[in-house]
């Protein structure tokens, strides 16, 4: 016999909170942790019709002008951009993972009647994800992941407004009960076709998203200019420059980081232009003969261009 329905656990919990009242419309704020799933909910709401940004990508679907206001603690332009989206929707939505690091609970109080969902993952499903797409240690990358969870956690404790918190593993398993789920939270009319589409969102390991999202190295070596070895290198989807190894004939001949601001690199669309590197050539003690690798210093990726000689590179004068 099949258990009863309502002894299944099908990961969703809704606290009712407080919502605010006398208001028109709502805001959704999706969060959670990295690689949790708040993309598939994010991708839902937009499915819904929900605005959730202008500057998004059709990968991983964050808001990254909401998110430029928030990492960069630029509370007027926060501001700004609320009041002109309450102006142009009656209710609309944005995916931020990890708003806990931005966030005080209070200060969800900004957003008109905000209603927040929270995606949870395994832990160790998030540290294997982290360490294939973000080359991290898987064991680091679970500690780290396990200490976050708390930080979340303490975020969802305090805040006092409606919440829906989310398994992506169980929507998975039942997906009818999770999209029903989202739509009620989010006051979203009952509709059968949109359901039904909405369930086909549903769609583990989605090959664009493992493509799209996954942090990569890049960078090259560039010449040789006014005596000094030069080129760029930066790690996708973050801003933290790259320390970076440099080897001369195999033998480890210094440390540098890719931290100098290059407009050429700006204007072609490489983060913000602050990734390149010069080297000076006294300072690599190398010949021209000599066989030139730079590698980053954490992970091992060899650099384009990597593996030539000096003179290869273009004359030191």
């Amino acid at each position: 016999m099949p258990p009863s329905d309502d002894l299944l656990n099908k990961g969703f919990i809704v606290n009712p909170g407080r919502p605010q009242t006398g208001g028109n419309g709502r805001t959704i704020i999706v969060t959670g942790l990295l690689r949790s799933g708040t993309s598939l909910i994010a991708s839902i709401l937009l499915q819904c019709g929900l605005f959730i940004g202008q500057e998004i990508n059709d990968i991983v679907y964050e808001d990254e002008e909401i998110a430029r206001a928030l990492t960069t603690e630029d509370n007027a332009a926060l501001k700004r951009i609320i009041a002109e989206r309450n102006a142009n929707y009656r209710s609309w939505a944005f995916k931020l993972p990890m708003l806990f690091r931005y966030l005080q609970p209070a200060q969800l109080a900004l957003f008109t009647d905000p209603h927040l969902i929270v995606t949870f993952r395994d832990p160790v499903s998030i540290s294997v994800r982290m360490s294939v797409s973000e080359y991290q240690e898987p064991m680091p990358a679970l500690r780290n992941a396990t200490a976050e969870l708390n930080s979340l956690m303490a975020f969802v404790d305090g805040v006092q407004c409606p919440s829906l918190l989310l398994s992506y593993e169980k929507a998975l398993t039942f997906p009818h009960d999770f999209i029903d789920a989202i739509m009620q939270f989010c006051d979203i009319p009952p509709n059968a076709a949109l359901r039904e589409r909405l369930i086909g969102v549903i769609e583990p390991n989605r090959p664009k998203y493992i493509a799209g999202a996954r942090r990569r190295y890049d960078g090259q070596i560039e010449g040789v200019l006014d005596g000094r070895l030069y080129g760029w290198c930066r790690l996708t989807h973050s801003t933290d420059p790259v320390e970076l190894e440099v080897m001369v004939d195999d033998q480890r001949a210094l440390n540098v980081v890719a931290d100098v601001f290059r407009s050429d690199l700006r204007d072609a669309g490489i983060g913000e232009g602050n990734h390149g590197f010069f080297i000076a050539l006294d300072a690599l003690g190398a010949g021209p003969d000599s066989l030139i690798r730079i590698k980053t210093a954490t992970h091992g990726v060899e650099l384009a261009n990597s593996g030539r000689r000096l003179r290869e590179y273009g004359s030191p004068a």
